[in-house]
């Protein structure tokens, strides 16, 4: 669904940095439908990716200095950006990025919290979210920390953004609760405890993007280039789960919703 006006606190924005945009925005677009508008800027094109409802997200090349592979960034909606990057440096975050601009569209800044896990935040210059499309199939419809450090990354983007929790067993992984995090009683993702199974791999951001058959996604997406990092798992109550990588290593979930999820 498009939602016209994002609340303070809650994914706003998801973008792809990528080492080959054409050949990101070809497999999107075969993969999910994703249309692509073009608009041109002072260091490239930057693409935004459409639905049949909307806008979901947009790519474009990598920033200058950054080095590969492609990755997605989530955006989180705030007042101010420099007020919010301050308060999240007190809190134990670091900038990643100054904060910028974009003439017209609004403010943000890349920063990492805690834990390492990079995030961006977005002040936006528009009374309203526009067309921006979340939530339905073929858009992003979850967004989730993966962390060793739950209850202090709860303290952080609590105090930081404003976010209330609920926690619910993992069925099946013993001892262990996922936490859902929500924005105006909305919820908008989860944080994801990592076991010691994850090895060294670093606290991150994933997105998940809702889709009506995740085995006929992930298979297709191999067909288009791409890799299967996840293979199709059920999660009770929930739905059925893969992860994807493109043909320039990003990587991203799909989800196929149960019907009481």
């Amino acid at each position: 669904m498009a939602i016209v006006q994002v609340p303070m606190g809650a994914p706003c924005w998801f973008e792809l940095s990528s080492t080959k945009p054409d050949a990101s925005s070809a497999f999107y677009g075969a993969l999910f439908g994703w249309q692509g508008q073009v608009m041109h800027t002072g260091i490239g094109p930057y693409t935004f990716l459409r639905n049949t409802t909307g806008t979901i997200g947009a790519l474009a090349g990598m920033p200058p200095g950054v080095d590969g592979p492609s990755r997605w960034a989530v955006y989180f909606a705030v007042a101010n950006v420099d007020a919010c990057l301050a308060k999240a440096k007190t809190l134990g975050g670091s900038e990643i990025m100054a904060p910028f601009d974009v003439p017209g569209m609004g403010r943000g800044a890349f920063l990492a919290d805690p834990g390492g896990a990079v995030f961006a935040l977005w002040q936006s210059a528009q009374s309203s979210g526009g067309d921006f499309a979340m939530f339905e199939e073929n858009a992003f419809g979850w967004v989730e920390l993966a962390t060793r450090d739950v209850k202090g990354m709860r303290a952080f983007y609590g105090e930081l953004l404003g976010w209330k929790y609920k926690e619910s067993p993992m069925p099946n992984f013993e001892q262990l609760t996922y936490t859902e995090y929500s924005v105006a009683d909305v919820r908008y993702g989860g944080l994801l405890p990592m076991t010691k199974e994850w090895g060294d791999m670093p606290s991150h951001w994933s997105l998940y993007v809702v889709v009506a058959d995740a085995d006929a996604i992930l298979k297709r997406a191999q067909e288009l280039g791409g890799s299967v990092c996840v293979p199709a798992f059920d999660a009770p109550g929930v739905g059925r789960i893969g992860m994807i990588g493109d043909p320039t290593g990003a990587m991203t979930y799909v989800i196929a919703l149960s019907a009481h999820s």
